[in-house]
């Protein structure tokens, strides 16, 4: 058999794997959940215009939309306190959207990535582009919440954006030795204080072989978490990080 034949061969076998997949766990819609048609690569065409991109104007920052042209930051990226430096996220975090998240963070819905995904790398293309990262790092969880869900949502996201914008993925850099309180239930603050030591790096001794990072998340909030994150990786050696999140809760310039 020659070369062409054995990656069509391939490529059947592939796509005989998936159907099989798609047969004991189909794909659903993260909008309404219900099961995807075979023309339905993501969403249904029923909520297909449900869910809408945060609109201008955004903080410079952060990425949440504020209130008004003439300002450039929210109010809580105005403080000028982030470690990171600058991040984009796709949805404001309510309505469909929340309820989406929370069935791909608690219920299993892990084939709702290939949505954001592709939602990440359309809608903040520029913004990846001008970031310029060269390596993706998903935001850890705790081993116990890990035992729990059975996997990491970010990570899971991050693999998938992988897919879409052609980055590495290293998700054993960073260790979230505590397992902290729920951020959602405490003050920007507690968050602050929540995360102190949480996280730590692996091999501390290890230097990064790239410049730029792109942290990946479902949520961002404060900032809280990608600012711990990115002291630990400009420890190791990276000169800016960056992020990425599905949504963002709060609209502090608002």
């Amino acid at each position: 058999m020659n070369r062409k034949k054995e990656d069509t061969a391939a490529k059947k076998k592939i796509r005989a794997a998936g159907q099989i997949l798609d047969w004991i766990y189909p794909r659903r819609c993260p909008v309404c959940d219900d099961i995807l048609g075979k023309r339905e690569q993501y969403i249904c065409r029923n909520c297909a215009g449900k869910l809408k991109p945060a609109e201008e104007p955004r903080c410079r920052k952060c990425s949440r939309p504020i209130r008004s042209w003439t300002e450039e930051y929210c109010a809580e990226c105005g403080k000028g306190r982030h470690v990171y430096e600058k991040g984009y996220t796709v949805y404001p975090y309510h309505g469909p959207i929340r309820e989406s998240l929370m069935r791909f963070k608690y219920s299993g819905r892990q084939e709702y990535a290939g949505f954001y995904a592709r939602a990440i790398a359309v809608y903040g293309r520029d913004e990846i582009l001008r970031m310029r990262p060269e390596l993706l790092v998903p935001v850890p969880i705790h081993r116990k919440k890990l035992q729990k869900r059975g996997y990491n949502q970010a990570e899971v996201l991050a693999r998938r954006l992988a897919e879409e914008t052609g980055l590495p993925v290293e998700h054993r850099l960073i260790l979230r030795k505590k397992n902290t309180l729920p951020q959602k239930e405490l003050s920007p603050e507690e968050r602050r204080k929540n995360l102190r030591e949480a996280f730590a790096l692996r091999s501390p001794e290890r230097r990064l072989p790239v410049r730029r990072v792109l942290l990946v998340d479902d949520i961002y909030t404060t900032g809280s978490t990608v600012d711990a994150l990115a002291g630990l990786l400009k420890q190791a050696g990276a000169e800016e990080v960056y992020f990425v999140t599905v949504a963002a809760g709060g609209s502090p310039g608002l």
